[in-house]
This record gives C-alpha cells, sequence and structure tokens, in this order.
C-alpha cells in the first residue's frame, strides 16, 4: 500500500513539476534547472516512508499549488512539515514559493532564514538566498534588500538568478533615491544581459532617471535664480527705504526753500497788484481830464456852430434881396427890349 501510494505521489509531484515550476516572480525562476531540481524532489520521495496523513497533507498541497491556490496551498504545506518525515528542503522549498506567490512576505522571510539555518548544503540555498533579497525588496527594507542581494552576487556570480539580483540591487537603490548608483546597475544589465527580460525595466528607468536628472538641474537653477530674485529683491527694498529716508529730509528742504519762495512771490504780488491799483487810479483821472476836456471841446464846437448859423442866415437874406434885385433889372431890361423890336 505505501509503495502504490508512493507512486501515485511521485507521478502526482511529476505532472506538477512539468506544468506549474516553482515560484517565478517576473519570469525569473521558470526554467529547466528548476525543474530538474523538483524532479529529484519527486524521486527522492519515492525511498521515503510516509504516513497517511503527512502524505495527504502533502499530496493537497501540491494539487493547490498546481491550482495557483496559494493560501491552501500554504496551509496544506506547512501542515504536512509539520510532520518529521515532511520536514525537508523540498517541501520547504514549495512552502516558500507558495508564500511568495500569495504575497505572504513576512512568513516567506521566517521560511528563509529558517532554510538557511537548516539546510546550510542544499541544492536550493542559492535560490533561497534570492528569494530573502527580493522578499526584504517587496517589504520595502530596502537596505537589507541590498546587502542579502550584494552577497548573492557575490557568491554566486554564475547563477542563472544573477540580473534579476543585479535588477533589484538597482531597484532597491532607486527607491532610496540613490539615482547614480542604480544607474550604473541598470547599465550593466543592458550591456551585460541583453537577453535578459529585465533590459526593458532597466531602460526604462534609465530614461526615467535621465528626465529626473534634468529635472532636478532645472529646479536646481530655479532655486538659484529664486534666491538671487530674493536677494535682490531685498537689496532694492533697503536701497528703498534709505532713499526713502533721505528723500524725506530732501523733500522737507525743497519744502522750506518752496515756501520761502512762495512767501517771496507773494510779496511781489501785492506790490504789482499796488502798482496795478495806482496805475487804475491814473488811468480813471486821466479819462476824467480826458471826458472834461472833450465836453469842454463840445461845448466850444457847439457855440462855434451857432455863432457860423446866424451870420449864414444874415448872408443868405441879403443875398435872396440881391437876386431880386437882379431879377427885376433884368425883367425891365427884357420888357425894354421887347418894346423895342415890336417898335
Amino acid at each position: 500500500m505505501k509503495r502504490k501510494l508512493n507512486k501515485n505521489l511521485f507521478l502526482l509531484i511529476l505532472l506538477f513539476t512539468q506544468v506549474f515550476p516553482c515560484f517565478a516572480s517576473d519570469s525569473e525562476v521558470n526554467t529547466t534547472p528548476e525543474n530538474e531540481r523538483v524532479k529529484a524532489l519527486s524521486e527522492a520521495s519515492l525511498d521515503r516512508t510516509y504516513s497517511s496523513n503527512a502524505v495527504l497533507a502533502f499530496v493537497e498541497g501540491c494539487q493547490a499549488y498546481s491550482k495557483g491556490e496559494w493560501e491552501n496551498a500554504v496551509f496544506s504545506l506547512r501542515k504536512a512539515i509539520a510532520y518529521g518525515e515532511n520536514e525537508d528542503p523540498d517541501a520547504y522549498y514549495m512552502l516558500i514559493s507558495a508564500e511568495m506567490y500569495n504575497s505572504d512576505y513576512k512568513s516567506a522571510l521566517n521560511d528563509c532564514n529558517s532554510f538557511l539555518e537548516r539546510f546550510p548544503d542544499s541544492i536550493y540555498n542559492s535560490r533561497i538566498h534570492y528569494f530573502k533579497g527580493r522578499i526584504l525588496y517587496s517589504l520595502k527594507d530596502y537596505e537589507m534588500a541590498i546587502i542579502v542581494l550584494s552577497d548573492y552576487c557575490h557568491q554566486y556570480q554564475n547563477d542563472e538568478m544573477y540580473p534579476y539580483a543585479l535588477y533589484y540591487i538597482a531597484e532597491s537603490l532607486y527607491s532610496a533615491y540613490k539615482y547614480e548608483e542604480s544607474a550604473a546597475l541598470y547599465e550593466r544589465i543592458v550591456s551585460e544581459y541583453p537577453d535578459s527580460d529585465r533590459v526593458g525595466p532597466s531602460q526604462y528607468r534609465l530614461e526615467s532617471i535621465a528626465q529626473r536628472t534634468r529635472e532636478e538641474k532645472l529646479l536646481y537653477l530655479l532655486k538659484q535664480t529664486g534666491e538671487e530674485y530674493l536677494s535682490a529683491k531685498e537689496d532694492y527694498e533697503k536701497q528703498l527705504r534709505l532713499y526713502n529716508a533721505e528723500s524725506i529730509s530732501s523733500t522737507r528742504q525743497k519744502l522750506s526753500e518752496a515756501q520761502q519762495k512762495n512767501e517771496e512771490l507773494e510779496n511781489q504780488i501785492k506790490a504789482l497788484e499796488k502798482e496795478i491799483a495806482d496805475l487804475r487810479t491814473e488811468v480813471a483821472a486821466a479819462e476824467e481830464a480826458r471826458q472834461a476836456q472833450e465836453n469842454q471841446q463840445e461845448k466850444i464846437e457847439q457855440e462855434a456852430t451857432v455863432l457860423t448859423g446866424k451870420e449864414s442866415s444874415e448872408v443868405k437874406d441879403e443875398l435872396r434881396l440881391l437876386k431880386l434885385k437882379v431879377l427885376e433889372v433884368q425883367r425891365r431890361m427884357e420888357e425894354k427890349l421887347d418894346t423895342s423890336i415890336a417898335q
């Protein structure tokens, strides 16, 4: 019965490893070597003797894992590990993978630490070490993520996850606002690992850093310009206050001079008004004298006209009489002439 159960378990795990590889974040872990490792888990499991409960818990965990039911997988795998016969690197590896898929990063971090302590010589150590750095990054513990992933890169330079480790070190630096340091790692990924699927995100980050650098330069220039403006404004206001103080004193002096000048002008105006009044008096007197003279002249002319008119009347009478006399003499002469002719 146990051999049949173990055989069925082997077939189930083999199917599982072909279709659903262990934890992969951003296509990091979906590799042929990983499948070979889990196959080793399946083959090794044939040599064990399981209790029915331990086998059932492990099978349930594998089934939930294969369906993407991460919460159920975590529950069943942790239950399976609770049995002594399932407490091995393979079961722990699947448990950590399920926990990461389920975003249960704190539990995954604790299990990574337990794994490294319990199985220091496991073939999964490099991957668990990488997982630990990734989990710290996901928990936003960027400083520790950089330390752990840097240690991984130092120990496992030829590991297939090396470019991913570089990328998440760069991401941790970027998240910590260390843009120049992160840019160096992004450039290294682009140049040294052109076939990695982290090249695209790295290029995007490089563009973002370049844009941010331009923005920071513009902000710096704006800040400098603002400070210069404030300094110039402060100096201007200071000069204006000094000018106003000097201007007040100068204005007072000018006002005093203007008042003195106004008084002089008022005195001149009064003198001119007096002269004008005197002239008006003289003009009025002269006008009165002229009027009197004109009246006198008119009177004289009237008297002369009367006298002249009287003399003219007498002359006219004399002339009239003289004319009458002439006419009378002429008539008499004509009569004499007419008589002579008739005779």
